[in-house]
């Protein structure tokens, strides 16, 4: 058995898939194939003249990538134990608030400072017009 390397599909050993229709010996499937910065365009690293490929050619060079390493047992904590069970609705009368009236802060005003400023000119642009 073995997964599509374009779908996906889990199938039996075939040169073809049967849910794409791709063959599973394309140039995009080889371990020498190599992406490139433009879309859907890459190259064989076994070619010297690194000439563009769409992936779909079929060479004689193509070799499979190394099968996947299985992962390593999961070492995470598992999820936190959630508290109560939750529950759907919950009466008002069951609930309980605990009101705490805020703090109170006195602030004295600050005094408030009166600045003798000169009449100010009434344009931008040059002196002002009297």
């Amino acid at each position: 058995m073995w997964h599509c390397p374009h779908c996906g599909a889990l199938q039996a050993e075939a040169a073809r898939c049967w849910v794409c229709r791709r063959s599973s010996t394309t140039c995009s499937t080889c371990r020498s194939f190599r992406l490139s910065l433009a879309t859907d365009v890459g190259y064989c690293a076994l070619d010297r003249r690194r000439q563009p490929l769409t992936g779909l050619e079929l060479r004689g060079c193509w070799q499979g990538r190394p099968a996947a390493v299985d992962a390593p047992p999961n070492t995470a904590r598992p999820w936190p134990v959630p508290g109560p069970a939750h529950r759907g609705f919950v009466p008002l009368e069951e609930v309980t608030f605990a009101v705490t009236p805020p703090p109170v802060l006195e602030v004295s005003p600050a005094p408030i400072v009166f600045v003798d400023v000169p009449e100010a000119p009434t344009s931008l642009f040059g002196d002002a017009e009297r």
